[in-house]
């Protein structure tokens, strides 16, 4: 019988294997055989459908906005003292 382990998928695809059967269920892909096999179209399926959560490292970040002081000078803080 032909056809990809959750495993052989997740190390094609390159992710991890929870990544791997969490992309599966959700594009609700049933297994060919009992031994959880799946077809060799899932892998094209996969690679179409996003991961959720945070960005690849390799992707570049936003620059970040410098710091600017206002032109305005603070007031002087007044002295406390005894009347």
């Amino acid at each position: 019988m032909e056809g990809y382990t959750a495993r052989e998928i997740a190390d094609i695809l390159g992710i991890n294997l929870k990544a791997a059967k969490l992309r599966i269920f959700r594009e609700g892909i049933k297994p060919i055989t009992k031994d959880a096999l799946y077809d060799k179209s899932v892998l094209e399926i996969l690679k179409n459908t996003p991961g959720r959560g945070r960005p690849k490292k390799d992707a570049a970040p936003e620059p970040a906005k410098p710091k600017t002081k206002s032109a305005k000078a603070k007031p002087a803080k007044k002295a406390k003292g005894k009347k």
